[in-house]
């Protein structure tokens, strides 16, 4: 395609990975749209899947299955440590309805934030803090040469281990290639991670042949999470 009479980007969608793979893209400024519908569904989500973990609704539909009237301990919100990666536009937002909901949140930069009611972390110096004191670990973060790879092995076995949900938790609505998939798939199965949720992956689709599909600790939605 001939881009040369393009004067600028106008991106709605968090991220620009997507536009910078475009061929023969020419070198003009890229402005972010930022749409409360957007926001507010991507908040949805992580909500939803932070409280899914939360409640232990996966182990309930295991019982269903089973016929099994069996009560787990609940621990309340303000016990459970969130930690988000990424407060832009839709981190934030997802900060503040976690905070209103009762729970420890904390979040990640790469440069300093600071946000009423949430502990802020940044830089290589302020991670190994974040992740020791994080049960549920929520990644928003852009795909950049920075972050591709960032969630693997050794970022993982840095969660806390013994907190209220017995385990920790990690959520990804960010990019996929975050996150080192074959060592969140080890995290799964070998209890480094109690449970996950993730709306996006390293190939999309997820091909049907992915052991992915086959983990009853993981919730796996079609990068849907903010149509």
């Amino acid at each position: 395609n001939d881009f040369s009479n393009l004067k600028a980007l106008f991106s709605l969608g968090a991220g620009v990975d997507h536009l910078l793979a475009t061929k023969n893209l020419p070198d003009v400024p890229i402005a972010r749209i930022v749409d409360p519908d957007l926001t507010s569904r991507m908040s949805e989500w992580v909500v939803g899947q932070v409280l899914l973990h939360h409640r232990k609704t996966l182990q309930y539909q295991a019982f269903q299955k089973q016929a099994q009237w069996r009560e787990l301990e609940q621990p309340a919100a303000r016990e459970v440590h969130v930690g988000i990666m990424g407060l832009g536009e839709l981190g934030k937002d997802s900060a503040e309805v976690l905070c209103r909901l009762g729970f420890k949140v904390r979040g990640w930069t790469r440069t300093p934030k600071h946000m009423r009611d949430v502990t802020c972390f940044h830089g290589a110096e302020g991670m190994d803090e974040f992740l020791a004191t994080t049960d549920v670990l929520v990644c928003l973060l852009p795909l950049t040469p920075e972050t591709h790879g960032l969630v693997d092995g050794a970022l993982l076995n840095k969660l806390r281990p013994n907190g209220a949900l017995g385990g920790p938790v990690f959520i990804n609505a960010g990019r996929g290639k975050v996150q080192v998939e074959r060592d969140v798939l080890n995290a799964l199965q070998d209890g480094t991670l109690k449970g996950a949720s993730l709306d996006v992956f390293e190939e999309e689709p997820l091909p049907q042949n992915s052991p992915l599909w086959e983990l009853p600790n993981l919730v796996i939605t079609p990068h849907a999470s903010a149509v």
